[in-house]
């Protein structure tokens, strides 16, 4: 049944287009059967265009963006980063020719422009898919500041004020989320989002919260639109929340979001380097096994297998030495 309104929908869009002495292309058609992946399911539609047969594809192009059957979106992730690498890679062979601001220029117009383009969609991917777009960028800032690949890349991207991957979806996903409220955006995005409005007076009730939808899966429901921008906006600060214009708004949100990321690494970079030191003085000065030792079970568990290679090279070259000697 649904398949046969969706013939008859394009049966009345090809009519328009012939009105309009336009041409809809039957054979570029493409059809992608969306359903979950957890569910296996046999069912393959097919659709009749004009004189063709449309099959299900395993993938579809829409706005740029690769949309698979099961909106996993790594085909979207594996073409967004072959095409930004692509791009890289011709800049770096005139880097040399280039200073530090026409190529911040260049790889703002060749890859972090296809990074912020429907970078929304990555929301709630696994770690593994945001990691690969996050490589790209990190290339992207070795390739601006010319540094080494065995560098921290952190620093680099302190430096060039850039936000990682998965703040700069944050970041798109409340500027929407912002604009929804305010009547800048589409009705079709304002009516998505509901402000919370308490049953009585609360010290909350003007504090511009959102209400939160309960989701029934973690894949795709913590995913969309209207649970994303609702948990996102309402961890905002107060100050974020209530700011009177865009530019305001935007300039607080990046601050903050700033703030956030990179306090806190370099927060855990400098724990991780005391704890690495504090393991090697008991190793050294005390005989037992580095498992042993008496820190937190979770601190433990984060450091202990960098921490555990770095004492026994630092031993072997000990020992090394002391052989000889």
């Amino acid at each position: 049944m649904a398949v046969r309104k969706l013939e008859a929908c394009i049966s009345d869009i090809r009519s328009w287009c012939k009105m309009n002495k336009l041409v809809l292309n039957d054979s570029k058609t493409e059809l992608v059967h969306l359903y979950s992946k957890f569910k296996n399911t046999s069912w393959t539609p097919s659709m009749t265009i004009g004189d063709f047969t449309i099959r299900p594809s395993p993938q579809a192009r829409n706005l740029g963006v690769s949309m698979d059957s099961v909106l996993s979106m790594s085909s979207h992730v594996d073409n967004l980063c072959k095409s930004a690498l692509l791009g890289i890679r011709k800049m770096g062979r005139i880097r040399q020719y280039l200073t530090r601001e026409s190529t911040t220029k260049l790889v703002h117009a060749f890859v972090t422009s296809k990074l912020d383009t429907c970078n929304s969609l990555l929301y709630g991917l696994p770690d593994r898919e945001i990691a690969k777009v996050q490589k790209v960028q990190n290339v992207a800032a070795r390739l601006v500041l010319r540094i080494s690949r065995h560098e921290h890349i952190t620093p680099a991207l302190e430096e060039l004020h850039w936000l990682p991957i998965k703040q700069r979806v944050a970041y798109k996903i409340m500027l929407v989320t912002y604009k929804a409220l305010h009547g800048m955006s589409p009705v079709f995005i304002s009516d998505i989002i509901r402000v919370y409005v308490p049953t009585r007076s609360l010290r909350s009730s003007a504090e511009c919260r959102l209400k939160v939808i309960k989701s029934s899966t973690k894949f795709y429901g913590d995913r969309s639109f209207a649970f994303a921008a609702a948990k996102l906006w309402n961890d905002l600060p107060s100050e974020i929340r209530h700011a009177t214009t865009l530019g305001i708004f935007q300039s607080r949100l990046k601050t903050h979001l700033f703030r956030q990321y990179f306090n806190g690494d370099a927060s855990y970079f400098i724990f991780h380097q005391l704890l690495c030191a504090q393991l090697i003085l008991h190793v050294l000065f005390i005989p037992s096994n580095p498992a042993h030792l008496i820190l937190p079970s979770r601190e433990q568990d984060i450091i202990l297998a960098e921490s555990d290679v770095l004492v026994r090279v630092y031993l072997c070259h000990c020992c090394a030495c002391h052989a000889t000697v």
